[in-house]
């Protein structure tokens, strides 16, 4: 912790008046608070060491590269990871496209996820969404033979 300087402070006990602080503790000798302001000299205080505070505080356990300890992967891009496999897989008049599209959406916009996870989660939403649309184009096909 790092203590002010030596010097006249206001005393802590009467307002009136100054009392001599000795850089580590209050002294016993005190003077009357002047009507006129003393001009103000700037004083620059370089500490000697390392400062730190020794008051009462919590240590943060929060991690480094996020703001959140709490590291949480966003349940809306892997539901749209999911549900464009399964339109890959079996996509009956591309009802599986369609949920993989707007879980796709939300899972960009909205990721839901912290930390790190959040960049993965807006990939794989982003990634899902084109693979939605590309079944659910080749389903549209197969439906009204486009093709």
């Amino acid at each position: 912790m790092t203590l002010p300087a030596a010097g006249w402070f206001p005393d802590p006990q009467d307002a009136h008046r100054l009392r001599w602080w000795d850089g580590h503790a209050w002294g016993g000798a005190t003077r009357v608070l002047p009507d006129r302001p003393e001009p103000v000299v700037p004083v620059a205080i370089a500490p000697v060491g390392p400062s730190f505070s020794v008051e009462g505080g919590t240590v943060g356990t929060r991690s480094w590269a996020s703001a959140s300890s709490v590291q949480r992967v966003g349940v809306a891009a892997v539901a749209a990871v999911v549900l464009a496999v399964a339109s890959v897989v079996w996509n009956p008049v591309g009802i599986a496209s369609t949920a993989a599209l707007v879980a796709g959406v939300v899972g960009v916009v909205r990721p839901g996820a912290t930390g790190g996870w959040r960049v993965l989660a807006r990939s794989a939403a982003a990634s899902a969404l084109v693979v939605a649309v590309a079944t659910a184009a080749v389903a549209a096909s197969a439906q009204f033979h486009l093709f």
